[in-house]
This record gives C-alpha cells, sequence and structure tokens, in this order.
C-alpha cells in the first residue's frame, strides 16, 4: 500500500469523508470530493454544439458560421467563439453551487480538473495569446473571497502554462445578481460595467475569457466588447458550464 493510500486509510477512520454530490462514503483515496458514480454522471457537453452561443444542436441543424444556429441567429455576441465544457445541470451545478454561494474554494481543484481535462480545450488554449478571467467588482470578490472565474483561469494557466492577466480587465460597477434579471435587464445591468485599464497588453493579441456559468452570455459579451475596444484581435470564451434554458 502507498504512504498515501495508507495515510487516507487512516484518516478516514477517525474522519469518514463524504461524497460533495450524494453524501455517500468516500473510501478510495483517489475519491477526494465525488464518488466514481458521480464523477460518471457529469454532464459533459458531447453532442455537436454551436460555436457562436453554445447551444446543443440536434441531428438535423444547420450552423452558419456568421449567424449562428436557430437560437442565436439575429443575436449580436462579441466573443468569437464559445466552447462549453459542461452542462449545468445535476453534479455540476451542486458543485458550482456549494463553490460559490458555501464558499468551498477548495472544490475548484474537482471544477479545474473538469474543464482541464477534456480534450476539446487544448488547440484552442494553444491559439491563443493571453487568459483573462471575467472580473468581479472588488466588493464582491471581497465578500466572497475569490473570483470564481478567476480560480478557473489558474487552473488552466497550470495546465497549459500560458500567460494570464486578472487585473487589467475590471468591473468598474457593482452591479446586481443577474441571476433573476431579464435578459434586457441583463443587459442594462452589465453595459459600461468593465474597463481595461492598459489597454496596450491587448492589443493585437488572441484572448481566451474564461467565465464558470453562461446563461445569455451577456456579461461575457460586454467583457468581449471591451477587450476589442482595447485593440484585442479575437476572444475565445471558455465556459465551465452552459444553462441552456436559462432567462
Amino acid at each position: 500500500m502507498a504512504l498515501r493510500d495508507y495515510y487516507h486509510t487512516v484518516l478516514d477512520l477517525f474522519y469518514p469523508r463524504t461524497c460533495f454530490h450524494c453524501n455517500c462514503n468516500l473510501n478510495d483515496a483517489c475519491e477526494v470530493y465525488l464518488c466514481h458514480t458521480c464523477k460518471e454522471q457529469i454532464p459533459y457537453v458531447k453532442d455537436t454544439y454551436c460555436t457562436r452561443c453554445g447551444a446543443t444542436l440536434g441531428p438535423y441543424a444547420t450552423v452558419k458560421e456568421d449567424e449562428g444556429c436557430s437560437r442565436c441567429k439575429g443575436k449580436k455576441f462579441h466573443f468569437d467563439t464559445v466552447t462549453p465544457i459542461t452542462h449545468f445541470d445535476g453534479v455540476v451545478r451542486a458543485l458550482i453551487h456549494k463553490f460559490k454561494y458555501a464558499k468551498l474554494r477548495f472544490l475548484c481543484q474537482t471544477l479545474n480538473e473538469i474543464v482541464t481535462t477534456r480534450p476539446r480545450l487544448k488547440p484552442i488554449v494553444e491559439e491563443v495569446d493571453i487568459i483573462v478571467p471575467v472580473p468581479l467588482h472588488w466588493l464582491k470578490k471581497f465578500h466572497r473571497g475569490f473570483n470564481q472565474s478567476e480560480l478557473l483561469t489558474r487552473g488552466i494557466q497550470n495546465h497549459f502554462s500560458k500567460p494570464v492577466s486578472t487585473r487589467n480587465l475590471c468591473r468598474i460597477r457593482n452591479t446586481v445578481s443577474q441571476t433573476y434579471l431579464s435578459k434586457t435587464k441583463r443587459q442594462e445591468n452589465v453595459r459600461n460595467a468593465f474597463k481595461v485599464k492598459r489597454p496596450g497588453m491587448f492589443a493585437g493579441k488572441s484572448i481566451l475569457l474564461v467565465d464558470d456559468v453562461l446563461t445569455t452570455g451577456v456579461t461575457a459579451s460586454e467583457c468581449a466588447k471591451k477587450l476589442k475596444e482595447a485593440g484585442a484581435g479575437r476572444v475565445h470564451l471558455v465556459v465551465l458550464a452552459i444553462a441552456e434554458h436559462g432567462k
């Protein structure tokens, strides 16, 4: 038995670990926060999806690069492509809620693994020059203790060794939560809420913008708009989860 396995076995006798989703006992040293069953239930985006808005496409859907799919046709996004890793459902939804609202920062280890182990992410990261998280206002970050998108960005950085900028794109207005707002209200809520302090850092760069959950795309699009106004070339959005049936 390896020393690490022995350590976990002894520790489990006194402080039994449980799965953060189903609450079953974790007896395997490899099961840190999720049991094997729950890991197998992670709702990865496996089907064909629209690279313009992230929506899952049916077998007979038609997509034009400039127009997107039937869901996003006529809508304007300032990011060029989006790559959703999972659906905002089940195991992932529970983990994200505990991560953000119960402030269980250590769950970012599991969430980062979910993101960085997906094969579709590698070719996208290889094309970009710098990784940028969707920022939180400093007051909201102070109360939460962290910016969830920044922690996801750090996970991608550690895995792929790409430069990161966490302070150049900043949120200058402490907006209310987007969760219960209509799309129109969301647009009004984030309009001019972001600013790039040093535009020269992003001029001519291809940027990977990182967020935790994509619902309407309004917040990420506003961020991408500011990045492009600063001179950025292409902006690729990657999100941990996509909530396709959100408001």
